[in-house]
């Protein structure tokens, strides 16, 4: 502060502040200052200064820092819920499978299977095959289709292929006489 002995009036505290001398009296304010009446020189106050411009950068740094993480974590985290998916799905396909494998271990049901699947009967039984639909268009004992389409019994067509080979006329209905001409389904040996 200046002394009083440097020519200047001793500063007073008050609520409104003193104008200025230099300044011009009245209404002659620029409209940028606000209207505040403090006197001080004439600048037009930015709506930022240089700390919020430095608070704004810093912030924009630190989205751009970590924007590619947090998109890491999030594809990772999507990645982990359906590997854990693939995870339950495959414990509830091995779980499956040793429920068949318990099962194949089990005498009766592979005697079940090998009935269903091979067509085996058991000594003394006979066996029976019931032709659906689908058996009937390709020819079978029904009597729709004979064996006039060229379908016969296989040591037939074998006889045919060794009667056609020596220079003999092949013919349908001629067998070797040591082959029977039906087989019993116990005869297989199954």
């Amino acid at each position: 502060m200046r002394s009083e002995a440097e020519g200047s009036a001793p500063r007073r505290l008050s609520a409104v502040p003193a104008q200025r001398h230099d300044a011009a009296p009245g209404p002659s304010r620029s409209a940028g200052d606000g209207g505040s009446g403090s006197g001080g020189p004439n600048k037009k106050r930015t709506r930022y200064t240089a700390r919020a411009a430095i608070l704004m950068l810093v912030l924009c740094a630190l989205v751009l820092a970590l924007a590619y993480p947090l998109q890491q974590y999030f594809s990772q985290g999507s990645q982990i819920d359906q590997l854990k998916q693939q995870n339950a799905d495959k414990r509830a396909e091995v779980s499956q499978l040793q429920q068949q494998l318990a099962q194949w271990q089990d005498p009766d049901y592979v005697k079940i299977q090998a009935r269903l699947r091979l067509h085996y009967v058991f000594p003394g039984e006979t066996g029976l095959r019931l032709l659906g639909a689908g058996d009937a268009a390709s020819g079978g004992p029904d009597g729709t289709t004979g064996p006039s389409q060229g379908s016969s019994a296989w040591y037939a067509q074998l006889w045919n292929s060794v009667t056609a080979a020596t220079g003999a006329p092949p013919s349908a209905t001629s067998a070797p006489s040591s082959v029977p001409t039906s087989v019993s389904p116990t005869a297989t040996g199954h």
